[in-house]
């Protein structure tokens, strides 16, 4: 048989249920620049897949999240980079680095490709 024991003020004793702790995503933040280049390319990859629903399945991510990454209204992370950066077949650093001049060679930054 199962007794239940109380305390004499009523309440349980202890701290009850852990508290959940917050994410810290600091560390995983994307700069400014960096946000507004992913944002660009996810509507360059959208215009290419032919719609955000397409991209999305090819990305493994939700409608929303790419909506809401391209509109401004969420930051996006490295992850969403990576996976934009393979839907586009190049590497991170290519996706959120600066321009490139179209007369250079994008891998070694020589003259005429």
């Amino acid at each position: 048989m199962l007794t239940v024991v109380r305390s004499p003020s009523g309440e349980q004793e202890g701290e009850g249920a852990p508290r959940r702790r917050r994410r810290s995503a600091s560390c995983l933040s994307l700069t400014p620049t960096q946000r507004k280049r992913l944002r660009a390319a996810l509507k360059n990859l959208r215009a290419a897949y032919g719609s955000w629903s397409c991209l999305a399945e090819v990305m493994g991510v939700s409608v929303a999240c790419l909506e809401g990454i391209a509109r401004g209204r969420d930051h996006g992370s490295p992850g969403t980079a990576q996976r934009a950066a393979k839907a586009a077949g190049i590497t991170v650093e290519q996706l959120l680095g600066g321009l490139a001049a179209a007369d250079r060679c994008p891998t070694c930054g020589r003259g005429d490709p």
